[in-house]
Formats: C-alpha cells, sequence, structure tokens
C-alpha cells in the first residue's frame, strides 16, 4: 500500500503545476485537427490547423508524402502561424499532410501529431475502350449537356458517350476509307461545338489514284445530322468555332471562314507554319505551332501562341520554352504536342505534350502543373504509335509509319478528358 501512494504522488505531481493548477498535456487531449485544400488553379494545398497550448511549445514541423513516408516539408516555430501553402503540385499524384506539434525542452522534447489529410490535384476519376484498336481516338469535345463526342483516325464514324463512360448512339460520317496525313502529328478528322451544341465535323476520304477529298458535316445537340458537304480545299486540318459562331477551317494552305449554314465567308492568308492544333482563347486565335519557319523568332521547341487577329501576324501570348540540353524533359518544355483545351475564366491551357506522354497544365504564360508518362497503367498515356497515313498527297497512296497524336478536352465542371490513342481509351480527370 506504500508503494502504491508514493507512485500516487509522483502521477499527481506530474500532472499539476504551481499553485495546485493542471498542467498542459496535450499529448492526452487528442489529434490537433488538419484541414488542407487542394487548389488545382494555383497547384497548391493550402494547409490550416489548430494552434498548440502555449506553455512548453517549441515548434511545428509539417510533412507531406508523396507515395513513401512522410518527411519534413517546412518547420514554423511561430506559435501563431498555423497556415502554409505547398506550391508546386504535380497532377494526379495522391499527396499526405500531417502536422506534428513538438513540445517541452530542448534537451526532452515531446510530439504531437495531427490528423492526416490525403488529396491531390487532376486524379484520375475514370478511363473506358474505345474500341479494339482500329478506332485510334484522336480529337474530342464535351458539350454544355456531358455528352462527349470522339473522332478517330481509323473509322468514318463518331463515337458517343455520357460523362461515365456509358456508350451513346455512335454517328457515321463516311463508310469510306480516311485519308490521314503525318505532318507535326497525326492529321485526321477533326470537330467542334458551335453555341447551340451543334457538332461540327471535317474529314478527309481517301480514293485510289487521286488527291483525298475534304467533307463536313452538321449535327444538331440530339445527334440529326443536318447536312453533309464537300468542303474543297486541299486537305482539311483543323476546325474551330468562336462565340460569335464564326467557323473557322484550316487547310494545308489556307484559313477559311464560314457561317453556321456552311457557307464561305472570307478567306484568310496565313503564315506557313505547321499548326498541330487550333482554337480559342478569349476571343483571339490560339494556335500549337511546331518550330517551322518561325517569323516570330528562333525558336527550337513547339510553343502555344494566342493571335490578336486571324491573319495571326501578331502574336499576343507566347507559351512554351527552348531546350536547356538535349536531354532536357523538364516542365514547361513541349515536345510535339498534338492538343489543347483552354480554361478561360482562370487562363490556364491544358496542353497534351504528346512527345513526352504528359499533360502540361501553364496559367497564362506560366508553366504550372503536370502529369502522366508513357506506359499503359491508371494514368499514364500512349500518344506514339503506328497508323497509316498518306504518303503522296496527290496520288493518295498510303503508307504505315510512326506517328503521335492525342486530344483533350474540358466539360463545363471542368472535368478533363484525354483521348489516350494508342491505348485505345478516353481518361478522365477531376478539375
Amino acid at each position: 500500500m506504500h508503494f502504491f501512494l508514493i507512485v500516487l504522488t509522483i502521477l499527481l505531481q506530474a500532472c499539476t503545476g504551481l499553485g495546485g493548477k493542471r498542467a498542459p498535456a496535450p499529448w492526452l487531449s487528442g489529434p490537433p485537427v488538419l484541414q488542407v485544400d487542394f487548389d488545382s488553379v494555383e497547384a497548391a494545398a493550402h494547409l490550416t490547423w489548430e494552434r498548440a497550448r502555449r506553455r512548453g511549445f517549441l515548434r511545428y514541423e509539417i510533412q507531406r508524402s508523396a507515395g513513401g513516408d512522410f518527411a519534413p516539408l517546412a518547420v514554423v516555430k511561430a506559435l501563431e502561424d498555423t497556415t502554409l501553402a505547398d506550391e508546386g503540385l504535380r497532377g494526379n499524384a495522391a499527396y499526405r499532410y500531417r502536422v506534428m506539434t513538438y513540445f517541452g525542452e530542448e534537451e526532452g522534447e515531446h510530439a504531437l501529431a495531427s490528423t492526416i489529410v490525403e488529396g491531390g490535384i487532376h486524379r484520375h476519376a475514370n478511363a473506358w475502350s474505345v474500341g479494339d484498336g482500329s478506332f485510334m481516338p484522336t480529337r474530342l469535345v464535351v458539350d454544355r449537356r456531358g455528352t462527349v463526342a470522339v473522332v478517330g483516325a481509323g473509322s468514318g464514324r463518331l463515337m458517343r458517350f455520357d460523362r461515365a463512360g456509358n456508350p451513346l448512339s455512335d454517328l457515321p460520317f463516311t463508310r469510306e476509307p480516311l485519308a490521314c496525313l503525318e505532318t507535326g502529328i497525326l492529321d485526321g478528322p477533326s470537330l467542334a461545338l458551335d453555341s447551340d451544341n451543334f457538332l461540327y465535323v471535317t474529314y478527309n476520304v481517301r480514293r485510289e489514284e487521286s488527291r483525298p477529298q475534304a467533307f463536313w458535316n452538321k449535327y444538331d445537340a440530339d445527334g440529326q445530322l443536318i447536312w453533309a458537304r464537300p468542303l474543297g480545299g486541299l486537305f482539311a486540318r483543323h476546325i474551330a468555332i468562336d462565340a460569335e459562331d464564326r467557323i473557322f477551317i484550316e487547310s494545308i494552305s489556307q484559313l477559311r471562314q464560314f457561317d453556321r449554314d456552311g457557307e464561305r465567308q472570307r478567306q484568310y492568308i496565313v503564315p506557313a507554319l505547321l499548326v498541330s492544333s487550333l482554337r480559342f482563347w478569349a476571343g483571339r486565335f490560339a494556335a500549337l505551332i511546331e518550330p517551322l519557319s518561325l517569323v516570330e523568332g528562333d525558336w527550337r521547341a513547339p510553343r502555344l501562341v494566342v493571335y490578336e487577329e486571324a491573319d495571326r501576324q501578331t502574336p499576343d501570348l507566347v507559351i512554351g520554352r527552348d531546350p536547356a540540353s538535349q536531354q532536357d524533359r523538364g516542365n514547361g518544355l513541349l515536345q510535339r504536342p498534338t492538343d489543347f483545351s483552354v480554361d478561360e475564366g482562370m487562363a490556364r491551357a491544358f496542353v497534351v505534350n504528346g512527345g513526352m506522354a504528359r499533360v502540361e497544365v501553364f496559367r497564362e504564360d506560366r508553366f504550372l502543373t503536370r502529369w502522366g508518362e508513357e506506359g499503359s497503367g491508371v494514368g499514364q498515356f500512349r500518344f506514339a504509335g503506328r497508323a497509316t497515313v498518306l504518303d503522296d498527297l496527290e496520288a493518295g497512296t498510303v503508307t504505315e509509319r510512326s506517328v503521335v497524336a492525342g486530344g483533350i478536352a474540358r466539360d463545363e465542371e471542368g472535368y478533363i478528358y484525354v483521348a489516350d490513342t494508342f491505348n485505345h481509351r478516353i481518361q478522365k480527370f477531376q478539375p
């Protein structure tokens, strides 16, 4: 009994301070709450945690795990400083955070761990197949109702899905074999939406011993064909529609403007640039350009260029950089990019960086984040493969060769859809 009283006295002394007041015992009060806001617009995680009690406080240590063990991210010695921004997050990566609060003296300290929070930006949401491999998805759009429409280099039909990847009815647009070119990338059918969710598809058909013929089709919002008509010109490559429903179709040698009835309005003389994709960004023309015969400068890598006018004479914004070395595969360097999508509200561009098997994200002209690598797993891509392309444009002969292809689109909620061409699937990522 005497021994029991001695032990009890020691325990009471450890739990009380001067005047009989209870000393803080934070390691017994439960884990402090950590909150993390994952912000894809800034590619950052904003951390906020509960403030510790003052008595015995030494420091906060913020720790992060990105697929492995926790490691120190930052040390904060101010008791009142309970926020931190972790910038430069990668897309489609799982991050875990916790805050360790240290108490005591330097010679003998103890730690209290916060709750653990896991999350990330642009996490993988879904994926679905687009057939047996003959379709080869290259371009896609998502209308305001969430219908995903996809065209491929190997088949004259539109494949359609809902947001979850469930198949809807296909829309055949030609029974003739498609004619595709290999320029900087694989050029096949292209498509765009107007303000009423009407869908326009441009494509080229292959004819024996003659040059390919260009056509375009128009469908209403329910997928009913309105018209199909020849387009003329030398190989239609890209179609883009602005906020005023002016339709622009780029061929190898010209850019033509049409109204929604398919009547030609204007024709523009454009620079002899190798364009991989054409879109609108806040009313301005935006184009992915390979570094060939560029008037703007001596570039050694592709750029995403935003122009003031349709003639593409005056660049307003230039995105991308040149390589620092032959081994450079770093952030912001584009290599055979194939397509891009624009988030106008947040001034972001999502670029399929085909030559590096990843998606690259920019905000204005600054690199923001990226994700992906070569492979067939979740969040991996295969943008390089083999396809049948025209060998002689005038004669219409074909050959098989290595190409790069891939497409990207965003829906009204900000979800990102990627045409993973040579994995024969669509992958969907969170906003």
